[in-house]
């Protein structure tokens, strides 16, 4: 008897289902207006106020770019030497810098150069004072001999 029931509940719902989608006479229907024709809003952007920087130097001083910009080109410089290719390049800066002080405390080209020579031979380590004065202390160039 449920079966029954269920059967004739499915048949009562498909037709009223049907009647709901057929049109009664086949004409289309008419879509009327109830109000006003919706409008489109465009807003205005609002400008986005970027916060303050800070101004106010720092406290730490930063390094000297120029002095590692140096010290750079010239140990690029002593490496294109063949003995010199594979050097630390770090050890090269601080002779470097070491050939420069002691040019400007008054020591000749011959004395600065042999700072370097427990490393190098002495024509190496001249090769070495040139090229520090030339680019880390260009205002010891009167030292260096003809």
């Amino acid at each position: 008897m449920a079966i029954v029931a269920v059967v004739l509940g499915v048949a009562v719902v498909g037709l009223l289902g049907l009647l709901i989608v057929l049109p009664d006479d086949g004409a289309e229907t008419p879509v009327t207006k109830t109000g006003p024709e919706p409008t489109v809003s465009v807003s205005t952007p609002v400008p986005v106020e970027m916060a303050p920087t800070d101004t106010r130097p720092s406290v730490e001083p930063t390094p000297d770019p120029s002095a590692s910009a140096l010290e750079a080109v010239f140990t690029a410089a002593v490496r294109q030497r063949k003995a010199l290719k594979d050097a630390d390049p770090y050890k090269l800066g601080r002779l470097g810098w070491s050939m420069c002080g002691a040019l400007e405390e008054g020591r000749s080209f011959a004395e600065a150069a042999a700072l370097g020579a427990g490393g190098f031979d002495q024509e190496t380590s001249a090769y070495i004072a040139k090229l520090a004065v030339a680019n880390l202390c260009p205002g010891q160039r009167d030292k260096i001999p003809d």
